[in-house]
């Protein structure tokens, strides 16, 4: 009997208190990203930049903290060929910062300058961009309960404006 208290008494002098895990809510502009998407990705072909492909697509966005989103994709890239990608969005609106990490074998890790961003009636726009190429890469990401729109646009000097890529989605039905 001795030993059970004595024990009892070491465990309550060495156990820590319980402590309630406060993290920070989600930032309000990216809420709407959450969740389960289908739509398609319509990109320029790389070898012929006038050709436009799609594949069929699908993705599941989480949070990965407050200000960061977690990106699962699938794209059927033809008969038995699926690709997937896994990407990471880190916003630092307060510093107009975004760093969008690629991949999960070989990540790679870009970092934007936002230049707007702004919720209205439900719709949030983020627009970020980056020097490259001698050109600038112009992003803008919008995203409602029912829709979601990320496109990329390829600035270069003496070139036409390129429309690189457009990600398109609809909310899952679940």
């Amino acid at each position: 009997m001795h030993k059970r208290t004595a024990l009892f008494a070491i465990g309550a002098l060495v156990a820590q208190p319980a402590l309630a895990l406060y993290d920070p809510k989600p930032n309000a502009l990216l809420t709407a990203a959450i969740g389960a998407w289908r739509g398609s990705l319509t990109y320029a072909d790389y070898q012929t930049p006038d050709r436009l492909e799609t594949l069929q697509t699908q993705v599941t966005v989480t949070f990965n903290g407050p200000d960061e989103l977690a990106l699962y994709y699938v794209f059927d890239d033809g008969p038995g060929k699926t690709v997937y990608s896994y990407e990471r969005m880190n916003f630092d609106l307060g510093n107009n910062e975004l760093r969008w990490t690629e991949g999960s074998a070989k990540p790679s890790t870009m970092t934007y300058r936002v230049t707007s961003a702004s919720s209205v009636d439900g719709q949030t726009v983020i627009e970020f961009e980056r020097a490259a190429e001698g050109g600038v890469d112009q992003h803008r990401l919008e995203i409602n309960p029912r829709a979601w729109l990320l496109t990329k646009r390829e600035k270069r000097a003496g070139k036409d404006v390129l429309q690189r890529s457009k990600y398109q989605f609809a909310r899952a039905a679940t």
